[in-house]
């Protein structure tokens, strides 16, 4: 197969990825970060990448699974000291729309989604998880640490996810890759640091079965329902719309279908 690079001098970003650490493998990227952050003072923009993760975590608990040496597996540190905790779900919503912005670099006729809270899906099929841990001071953020993966190589017998080369059949270079990720996610920072609103409404733009009817299981209630995703509440919850009434869910606490089998 052809090996892709797509790295260019268009792609050169300020902070993110310029103290950056490469490890075989390790543990967890995110892991490995806070441990780091506990140690010594890093600068913005600090990243740790690796190859292998052998206790990768997902949101909520559960684990991402990864071939070794196949896809991006990393972690940022950023210090989005500007926002309050009350709004920290606008950094998921940033890197949500930035890594949406990578994939479609290398995927632009594909249809390209985020499913809430942060998941991207191609084509309905996974093919990027995001574990945002954030260290908070007072009311304000502290520190957040931005763990993504993202499928590259590897080849997936399930139809629940797809990775690059799925789609396309080629082979890619990881490490360039990474730094045109980079650039996008300082992009997509220094836009919500200037323009909070155009954030949200290009996340609600993006979003996974926004304004349509789909099927959702309330795990609360154990309870099959129909509604319409009004929205997202400024504290990150789910709003859900069933004729007159709105729900408000938090991530586990209600399944979207189909696409809510998908594994992180």
């Amino acid at each position: 197969m052809n090996d892709i690079s797509f790295l260019d001098n268009n792609y050169n970003p300020l902070f993110v990825g310029r103290n950056y650490t490469y490890i075989p493998e390790t543990q967890s990227t995110n892991l490995g970060l806070k441990k780091l952050i506990k140690a010594e003072s890093l600068p913005e923009g600090t990243v740790i990448s690796t190859g292998y993760q052998t206790r990768g975590r997902g949101q909520a608990g559960t684990t991402w699974e990864s071939g070794r040496d196949e896809n991006i597996m990393l972690s940022a540190l950023l210090y989005p000291k500007f926002l309050t905790v009350a709004n920290q779900f606008l950094l998921s919503k940033a890197m949500a729309l930035a890594t949406g912005d990578f994939i479609h670099e290398f995927l632009p006729h594909q249809d390209i989604k985020i499913k809430w809270p942060n998941d991207i899906l191609v084509s309905g099929q996974k093919i990027c998880g995001i574990l945002i841990e954030n260290g908070l001071r007072g009311e304000q953020m502290d520190y957040s640490i931005i763990g993504t993966g993202i499928n590259i190589n590897e080849v997936f017998n399930d139809k629940s996810r797809t990775s690059f080369k799925g789609i396309t059949g080629l082979d890619y270079d990881l490490r360039d890759l990474e730094k045109i990720l980079f650039s996008c996610i300082e992009a997509r920072y220094l836009q919500l640091r200037a323009n909070k609103a155009a954030i949200s409404s290009e996340y609600l733009a993006a979003l996974y079965g926004f304004g349509q009817q789909m099927r959702f299981i309330d795990k609360l209630k154990n309870e099959d329902f129909e509604g319409i995703i009004k929205g997202i509440h400024q504290d990150g919850r789910l709003i859900i719309s069933i004729g007159a009434e709105e729900r408000l869910y938090n991530l586990k606490e209600v399944v979207q279908n189909p696409v809510s089998s998908l594994r992180m």
